[in-house]
């Protein structure tokens, strides 16, 4: 099961850590001892000297994505006879 983690800090650790701005969490803060990709994931951002706490979907990018629309492989095209 590569690329698990957990996550167990509470909200007075985060704001600790990583001096954030917000009064209070945007939702209930629990542990989770099983994060995999794809799952909503707490993250950190700064925008205009704030720092907040916003959710975002964690995951890898395959290396395909990063052409262009046009060039990326589709089997069965015309280059696949």
């Amino acid at each position: 099961m590569c690329g698990r983690f957990t996550v167990k800090a509470t909200w007075a650790e985060l704001v600790a850590l990583y001096r954030l701005t917000m009064e209070a969490p945007p939702h209930n803060l629990r542990p989770r001892y099983n994060v995999c990709p794809t799952d909503p994931l707490d993250t950190v951002i700064e925008q205009e000297g704030k720092r907040e706490l916003v959710p975002m979907r964690w995951g890898l990018v395959p290396w395909c994505w990063s052409k262009p629309q046009g060039e990326l492989d589709q089997p069965g095209g015309p280059d696949n006879s």
